[in-house]
């Protein structure tokens, strides 16, 4: 079984954790499936670092994807030739709408907390609306109001909790001691911005905390969910990722929310802080594609 995973990924590394967590998914179930992770993202080399498979194709506007010239996007071709049993689109929809009833295999809509206005683009050829019945399951993957029916299952999480490094295993790794507590700052943006924020978080040093910044690190914290015993304290954004992690493993955190053009960060802080679960919606996810 062909599973492709589909996003854009150019503002950040975000959507391409999601489609890492639900390889792990698949791989920790024992699931035969083979996967790959297609996106335009300058990040994607970030799955080699899990031996995930991935594709890059170019940003594609909607003159080459219009209703005309699709047949000749570059999109098209790749999943034509890829040809996969199961699509997983996660939010990214716009370009595949005048073709993707012409593709074999079951589609997927993944669909995290959006503005309504994202399912009805005004583009200069005409409005184009969002078709739910052009797939054949449709997923909230964080609780929200979707303009029409979604079945919820948990965020998806790139690890379980059994599978992180152990707080000493942590510290190790990091060249952290034992013994006093730490703090990782791990918000990211401007650099005016995260200047302004550190300052904000400057007394936890002063109260004890060693303070851990994960741009200090060259290589990086990836994934940086692997080293969170290592924290007694997180500073982070608000984003899926960060926030959804931080909940999953109920790790004390301040987040700091940014607007987005259609996601609603605010929201997602003052309603969803206690939203506890258990299971990882990658695995619901996974065990639902295996009875498509």
């Amino acid at each position: 079984m062909r599973v492709l995973y589909y996003t854009a990924g150019v503002a950040g590394s975000g959507r391409i954790v999601q489609g890492l967590s639900i390889y792990n998914a698949y791989a920790r179930q024992g699931l035969q499936a083979e996967f790959c992770l297609l996106s335009s993202s300058p990040l994607a080399h970030l799955a080699d670092r899990l031996g995930v498979p991935h594709a890059e194709i170019p940003l594609e506007d909607e003159r080459q994807l219009s209703q005309q010239n699709w047949p000749a996007s570059k999109l098209y071709q790749f999943l034509a030739s890829y040809r996969p049993d199961i699509l997983l689109v996660d939010l990214l929809w716009l370009p595949l709408y005048h073709f993707i009833r012409e593709l074999p295999g079951k589609k997927v809509f993944l669909c995290r907390q959006i503005n309504a206005r994202y399912f009805d683009i005004d583009l200069p050829s005409g409005d184009i609306n969002f078709r739910p019945e052009d797939y054949d399951l449709l997923l909230a993957t964080e609780p929200w109001d979707p303009p029409f029916p979604m079945r919820p299952i948990n965020p998806i999480i790139i690890r379980n909790r059994e599978e992180i490094l152990s707080r000493r295993e942590a510290l190790e790794r990091l060249e952290l001691p034992e013994g006093s507590p730490c703090c990782l700052f791990a918000f990211t943006g401007a650099a005016e911005d995260v200047a302004g924020v550190k300052q904000m978080f400057a007394y936890l040093g002063e109260e004890g905390y060693r303070m851990v910044y994960g741009s200090d690190y060259p290589a990086g914290l990836f994934p940086i969910m692997d080293y969170y015993h290592a924290f007694d304290y997180l500073v982070c954004g608000a984003g899926y990722n960060a926030f959804w992690e931080a909940v999953y493993l109920e790790k004390p955190a301040y987040f700091i929310p940014r607007p987005r053009h259609f996601e609603d960060q605010y929201r997602r802080v003052a309603e969803c802080q206690e939203h506890y679960f258990e299971k990882n919606g990658a695995d619901q996810l996974v065990e639902l594609l295996a009875g498509l």
